[in-house]
């Protein structure tokens, strides 16, 4: 038994933050129920105070426990379930704070005037525009806990099939007509189930892929989480192979082993993974392919990351050979910031460079007519296809298949992308 307080503090807001929230919060809903039957508070009341109470219990067992030790089912969806309660809380918890500040500073002022009359008035408009503003608050929280709610049982595994036909000025014509199915970001320590991988798999199988490249991050933390899954992996199905690269999760940083044996035999057991699976998996190397007479360099380089943060260990001059004279070179490198830092100033041509990473952070809108993402306040390049004419050459930012943090998608659907050479 482990005393592991550090685990549930970190990276979620504690169970005495959360309660005070709450009590202030339940102050303004209080007001807004009291005229209802007594049968209706009693529901609202225990709607409203039963999500803290299940976090009160699990911080509880989290003192004896970890996440990890947690049957995948209760700890994706205590996890999901936690980060929706929070966002619905502190929503509301921001406008009722807001209206608070209004009263007080209109109280002061008018304390200042020494104005009954004006005091009175305050029956009026100003008190009108305060419930207004806790109202607008309150209705937001409880959209943003329906939302976040469908997003986890609906949105997670609504897979889109995104289909690019990319045009290369120096395409011989040997490759026209190439198929390349990428996935990324499976991260399947957040799949509580194998069937809507399975899903997945046969949307994949379907397209006929000649090839098929993986963009990193298998696992959220540990290669374990992948082993319920070999099987299922196993039937993902490639004319001429299927192609690897690292994220930041494969490395298992976000872990904390007990010794460096345990550490280094994590690391061990992914290499084994992806040579069991027959996954070539690139660590700065390339592999020299002869399709229909023409020369394909597929290279992979180790997880680079403009963010410090993440490893920077991708050498792109290691991995390129340079003596292939390859008609086109494909490129697979996880995160996105790696394109613009160092693959766009390569001295030899990338033709397209696939990468993952971002998850269009699970959130956002994506339309014919309009596209945002929280992402794109952090990544240049957040989701799709980029294309750079003065060196014709592509990027694609695979938006993940799978899910890490929220166990949930709003807006941003998880992502199968099939690119033809045309």
């Amino acid at each position: 038994m482990r005393f592991s307080l550090r685990t549930y503090l970190f990276p979620y807001i504690n169970f005495s933050a959360l309660l005070l929230l709450s009590i202030y919060l339940w102050g303004a809903i209080k007001v807004r129920i009291n005229k209802r039957s007594l049968l209706l508070r009693i529901i609202f009341t225990l709607l409203f105070w039963l999500p803290l109470l299940i976090v009160f219990i699990a911080s509880i067992l989290l003192l004896f426990t970890t996440l990890d030790d947690w049957p995948s089912f209760l700890r994706v969806y205590f996890v999901g379930g936690l980060f929706a309660y929070i966002f619905s809380l502190v929503l509301p918890v921001i406008f009722l704070f807001i209206s608070d500040i209004i009263r007080w500073i209109q109280l002061f002022f008018l304390s200042k005037k020494h104005n009954t009359k004006r005091v009175n008035k305050l029956d009026g408009k100003p008190v009108s525009r305060k419930k207004f503003i806790v109202n607008t608050g309150l209705s937001l929280g409880g959209l943003a806990l329906g939302t976040m709610g469908f997003g986890m049982l609906h949105g997670n595994y609504h897979f889109k099939i995104w289909h690019h036909r990319l045009q290369l000025k120096r395409l011989p014509l040997a490759l026209k007509g190439l198929k390349i199915i990428q996935i990324s970001d499976l991260h399947l320590g957040t799949w509580v189930s194998k069937e809507p991988l399975n899903e997945a798999i046969g949307y994949m199988n379907s397209l006929d892929a000649d090839l098929v490249f993986f963009t990193g991050d298998l696992v959220n933390a540990k290669t374990e989480e992948a082993f319920d899954f070999y099987s299922n992996l196993e039937r993902i199905k490639s004319k001429l192979g299927i192609y690897v690269s690292l994220g930041n999760h494969d490395y298992g940083h976000y872990h904390h082993w007990n010794s460096k044996e345990e550490e280094d035999a994590n690391w061990n057991d992914l290499l084994d993974f992806y040579k069991n699976l027959g996954w070539q998996l690139l660590r700065n190397e390339n592999d020299i392919l002869n399709i229909n007479g023409a020369i394909v360099q597929v290279i992979g380089v180790e997880n680079w990351s403009l963010n410090p943060r993440f490893p920077q260990i991708g050498d792109l001059d290691k991995a390129f050979n340079k003596n292939a004279i390859a008609d086109i070179n494909l490129l697979l490198s996880h995160d996105p910031t790696h394109w613009d830092e160092k693959v766009k100033k390569f001295s030899n041509s990338i033709d397209i460079t696939f990468s993952g990473h971002t998850h269009g952070f699970q959130f956002g809108i994506e339309s014919a007519w309009f596209r945002w993402s929280p992402a794109q306040y952090v990544y240049k390049h957040w989701a799709g296809i980029y294309y750079d004419e003065k060196e014709d050459r592509y990027l694609n930012v695979n938006r993940g298949i799978g899910a890490i943090g929220f166990p949930g998608r709003v807006g941003i659907r998880p992502e199968i992308t099939l690119i033809e050479l045309v």
